[in-house]
């Protein structure tokens, strides 16, 4: 039967711990636009320049030669990229905001010059698009660069906190987990970068939320917009994750039997999304990464299949020297990876998650069925299954051939994987014993702590690393 839609937007609308997340994270990601300097993300002077790169239209990068790709550019946005350049790594050195306000004379309208920009000209434009509005705003009202890129930030965070929104309002359950991953410093801190990678977390988590709606009853399902929007973002997270690939087959595992044309249809044109990207927009610029360290895919490939059982020790070494790193990239560590939070702030968080934990106690309904169990396994290897291929891609592209661990992992890696990770949890339905009032002022509860946490620890470890 087909839903009342108006009704349905009602309901959602009527969603407490959404509707707290998204005000009080808008205030924390607002700040932190402001906080960090230009740059300190993770390859944010490249993101930046692949975000200018489509403003003008170039949404297919060029191959300048065989080790560099990029684009053609204002000759000042690749000054400003790369002004900040001294910063990263070097804890002593400060900021000043003179100095920001001291490149204000920074205009679009320089000589067009080409860049390289390698590692972020193969991505899709999809995850840009928010900061692409940001530094065309900034342009048509002749605003310097440096203020353009802070408008762009501000739209890219705004896009998070809207898509982080929605994934709260619409998901049947991990409602909780969900708020309390988009609540750590490292998510939020990523949120309010001029990058994709704050919209490609949020994204993650709608389409993990309008996953959990692949339910026998769920009138969702007969919406006209449901399937498109499902498919449209699964195929922008593959596209820019192309490890994710197995996320693309999640709708035929968990949608009702006689809706699997309609799941079929979903997994296959995120695919297609996928592989219309690789031929486009990667095949043409994609180089190799750090040919002169021993880099070299396709001799690391040949090396696994004439060693098959290398393999199993990589990825042991790999997580039991670097794995407590990977926890604390996970949660939060800012700047380029070299600004740690301090240690109350990671023990803060795990007790956070321990009554996350608690909280989602209040919600089981296990289904004891054949079919039930085996959509678990078969979820739990897809999750498996992208753990290993995120890893894998990472030991192709960026280890030297041959070397008993993997390089280049960060723990952030692993946010969006941790957002479909909700699929596995039960089916939820409030316990009866405590009354549902009580439950979600716990909830609130909890993610404004959550979100004060992180918040503190966030400027304390910013003013300390900056300014």
């Amino acid at each position: 039967m087909i839903m009342n839609e108006n009704n349905f937007l009602l309901r959602i609308l009527k969603n407490p711990l959404a509707m707290v997340w998204g005000l009080l994270s808008s205030c924390c990601v607002l700040f932190l636009v402001f906080a960090t300097p230009p740059m300190q993300v993770p390859d944010e002077q490249n993101h930046f320049l692949r975000v200018v790169q489509i403003a003008r239209g170039g949404i297919v990068g060029i191959k300048l030669n065989p080790l560099d790709s990029g684009g053609k550019i204002p000759s000042d946005s690749i000054k400003f990229a790369h002004s900040y350049d001294d910063l990263p790594f070097h804890y002593e050195r400060k900021v000043d905001w003179s100095r920001v306000v001291g490149e204000t004379d920074l205009r679009w309208k320089s000589d067009l010059q080409l860049a390289g920009f390698p590692n972020t000209v193969i991505y899709s434009p999809i995850f840009y698009i928010p900061s692409v509005v940001g530094i065309e705003i900034g342009r048509i009202f002749q605003r310097s660069i440096v203020t353009s890129f802070y408008i762009s930030r501000i739209f890219s965070g705004i896009f998070c906190v809207v898509l982080g929104t929605l994934a709260l309002m619409l998901a049947k359950r991990g409602v909780l987990l969900i708020a309390m991953l988009l609540s750590m410093p490292m998510v939020l801190f990523l949120f309010a970068s001029c990058s994709q990678d704050g919209p490609l977390i949020a994204a993650s988590a709608l389409c993990a939320g309008l996953l959990t709606r692949l339910d026998e009853d769920d009138e969702l399902l007969e919406t006209r917009w449901f399937w498109p929007v499902l498919a449209i973002l699964s195929g922008s997270i593959l596209a820019s994750k192309p490890p994710y690939i197995l996320v693309a087959f999640i709708p035929l595992v968990l949608a009702p039997r006689h809706y699997w044309r309609q799941a079929a249809i979903c997994a296959g044109a995120a695919i297609g999304i996928l592989m219309v990207w690789s031929l486009v927009g990667v095949h043409s610029t994609k180089v190799p990464f750090l040919p002169e360290q021993g880099v070299n895919s396709g001799k690391q490939l040949h090396f696994l299949l004439t060693h098959p059982t290398k393999i199993f020790p990589v990825f042991f070494h790999t997580f039991k020297y670097f794995g407590m790193s990977f926890k604390q990239q996970f949660v939060g560590v800012l700047g380029w990876v070299d600004a740690p939070l301090s240690s109350w702030s990671y023990r803060s968080e795990k007790i956070l998650f321990i009554f996350c934990l608690v909280g989602a106690a209040f919600y089981l309904k296990i289904r004891f069925s054949f079919e039930e169990i085996a959509r678990k396994i078969l979820l739990s290897l897809i999750l498996l299954g992208t753990l290993t291929g995120v890893s894998l891609a990472l030991y192709f592209i960026w280890t030297p051939v041959g070397r008993d661990f993997i390089e280049g992992i960060q723990g952030r890696y692993f946010i969006p994987l941790a957002l479909f990770s909700i699929l596995v949890l039960p089916i939820s339905t409030v316990i009866r014993i405590i009354p549902p009032k009580n439950i979600k002022a716990f909830e609130v509860a909890l993610v404004c702590v959550s979100l004060w946490i992180s918040m503190g620890s966030m400027i304390e470890t910013l003013l300390a690393r900056y300014w």
